[in-house]
């Protein structure tokens, strides 16, 4: 990955952000955007979807792994945006304080690279 030259904040979502525009993607382009969210039981998962589907976000609910038994139930919520710093961020914070509210933690967030070769 190449050196930050100061376009993003140095922290994880910066870094991110630099690392896909290195590979070609366009960020001027919209797309969905995984946030993930999780929580150690299906009960405060589902909460918290039917929460953030009535604030008219795509949602999927994904179970813990059979094979890994700490694993845990996660929320994907899937807003539709352009990748900028400012609303990943504020997102990522919104998210973490509906998580708060039932229990859980995010996790990250990812996208597909849009226009990279």
């Amino acid at each position: 990955m190449e050196e930050n030259s100061g376009e993003f904040p140095n922290d994880d979502i910066g870094k991110t952000l630099l690392a896909l525009k290195n590979e070609g993607d366009d960020l001027s382009i919209s797309r969905d955007i995984e946030f993930f969210i999780d929580f150690k039981t299906e009960e405060a998962a589902l909460n918290c979807g039917t929460l953030l589907f009535k604030n008219s976000y795509r949602v999927e609910l994904a179970p813990p792994s059979d094979e890994d038994p700490a694993s845990l139930w996660t929320v994907i919520a899937v807003p539709h945006l352009q990748p900028t710093y400012e609303d990943i961020s504020s997102l990522n914070d919104y998210f973490q304080e509906v998580a708060n509210h039932y229990g859980g933690q995010t996790s990250g967030w990812g996208c597909e690279a849009v226009g990279a070769p």
